[in-house]
């Protein structure tokens, strides 16, 4: 990530810098700021399209003030003016631009940042590695796909040898904050926008523009009933930045503003309702599978490629959600929380995001019970198929061998004939050198008399030959 911002910092003499014209792209990265008023109300938004204009906003900032900072996307002249004005650390867009837990991994990604307990002490910011569930048009045709404006992965799921138009994406959120010496704070959260292009390889040179929209209507609405009833109704489901924007603005009320993290709160119940999501989807396709297996009078219908294609697409969403409780473990790890601790009867002061996670954790390990489960019954439909396609061969072979057996008896019965037949006509050759052989003349009954021992002879012959040699 170092080169990444020495990159970027090359890069100041960019039009989008020096003459606040946009960059080239299908998408543009934009902050949305609020500021904390004296009285501790909450501002309208303001948005920033141009990174120019955001430097000239910083420019101006009071040390006393308090402000929530949105960033979505990352372009290197954002990186530049953010990370000057803030003087953050790399390791904050190091670990917001790092997603793969292994190195070089197929999609282009770069390898992750894993982290011991102690590494995180004195950390400023918080990563969100989580997924979002999403209905996409046009539907992929393939299994490698990546966002344009991230280049992260995009899990796409085949359903019964059919490519679903619900996709899983890889997204990533980080928090930053500080307080400065005047009493006030700056909280900054970065996040990925949203999907409107998927590329096909890690290059950019093939891809096709897409909508994308909730995944089976999105997350519910969070906040207390009582704040929803007095509140507009939401969030939009857009994006990161527009579902916090929203309840910054709309539900204030369950914010310390005091506190530079109080932002946190919605992104934890986001990040939480994106994962619920996932695990929704995720069991629904485990219930299809179990639902296409349950009550059949035969399983004739699978052949052998279908049902090792099925095992092989359970097989990886048992990679998939072996990954989400790696993510979960993370966040965990980072909000100190235990993940083994689910208490549903918790006290008020308890983190009400602890207990979500946990839970996801809980549900997350039962699905890969579930998938297990399935995976060995697809195991088992496997060897079924297997069996019935060898036993066809077994039939097929069979059949072969009596049709053989059938041709050999008619070729015995033809030589059997031939057998017969041969000396007599061998015979009416040799005396038709003579008028006195032919039909009706004296010699006539030479013709016998030669071509009966002739025959006798040769079903001999064909008989010892027959008998000896095993036929």
């Amino acid at each position: 990530m170092e080169e990444y911002l020495l990159n970027a910092k090359s890069a100041t003499s960019t039009p989008s810098m020096s003459h606040g014209k946009k960059e080239v792209s299908s998408w543009y990265p934009r902050v949305v700021t609020f500021s904390i008023t004296t009285d501790n109300k909450i501002g309208p938004p303001t948005e920033y399209r141009s990174s120019r204009d955001l430097q000239a906003h910083l420019k101006l900032q009071a040390k006393e003030s308090r402000t929530i900072y949105i960033l979505e996307g990352v372009a290197p002249d954002w990186i530049i003016v953010v990370s000057d004005h803030f003087r953050l650390h790399h390791s904050v867009f190091a670990d917001h631009h790092r997603l793969g837990a292994f190195y070089k991994r197929a999609t282009g990604e770069t390898g992750g940042l894993p982290f011991l307990p102690s590494s995180i002490q004195g950390r400023q910011h918080v990563s969100f590695k989580y997924h979002e569930a999403l209905a996409i048009c046009p539907r992929p045709t393939g299994f490698r796909n990546l966002c344009q404006a991230t280049r992260r992965h995009i899990m796409a799921t085949r359903i019964s040898g059919k490519f679903s138009e619900v996709i899983i994406a890889r997204r990533k959120c980080t928090v930053w904050s500080r307080k400065t010496e005047a009493g006030g704070w700056d909280c900054l959260i970065i996040c990925d926008p949203q999907i409107r292009r998927i590329l096909l390889d890690s290059s950019g040179r093939l891809g096709y523009d897409v909508t994308t929209s909730p995944y089976n209507g999105g997350y519910p609405d969070f906040t207390p009933h009582e704040d929803q009833i007095s509140a507009p109704p939401g969030p939009p489901l857009t994006s990161l930045l527009d579902d916090v924007s929203f309840y910054i603005r709309n539900h204030a009320g369950r914010l310390d503003l005091d506190d530079p993290l109080c932002p946190t709160v919605f992104i934890e119940n986001i990040v939480a309702s994106h994962f619920m999501k996932v695990a929704e989807f995720v069991g629904s396709t485990m219930e299809k599978i179990q639902w296409d297996l349950s009550r059949r009078d035969d399983l004739s219908c699978f052949t052998l490629s279908g049902a090792e294609e099925q095992w092989s697409d359970v097989q990886a969403w048992k990679r998939r959600v072996g990954e989400f409780k790696n993510d979960l473990c993370g966040i965990m790890l980072q909000l100190h929380i235990a993940p083994n601790d689910l208490k549903l009867n918790w006290p008020a002061s308890t983190r009400i995001s602890a207990v979500d996670f946990q839970f996801l954790y809980l549900r997350f390990t039962d699905l890969g019970q579930l998938i297990s489960s399935v995976n060995g019954s697809l195991a088992s439909l496997v060897s079924i198929a297997g069996s019935r396609s060898a036993l066809k061969g077994q039939n097929l072979s069979l059949e072969m061998t009596h049709r053989s057996i059938r041709d050999a008896k008619n070729i015995k019965t033809l030589t059997f004939l031939g057998l017969i037949f041969i000396p007599f006509s061998y015979t009416a050759s040799l005396f038709s050198m003579a008028d006195g052989y032919f039909p009706g003349g004296d010699s006539f009954w030479m013709y016998f008399a030669v071509a009966l021992p002739l025959t006798g002879v040769s079903a001999l012959g064909y008989w010892a030959l027959t008998k000896f040699s095993g036929g």
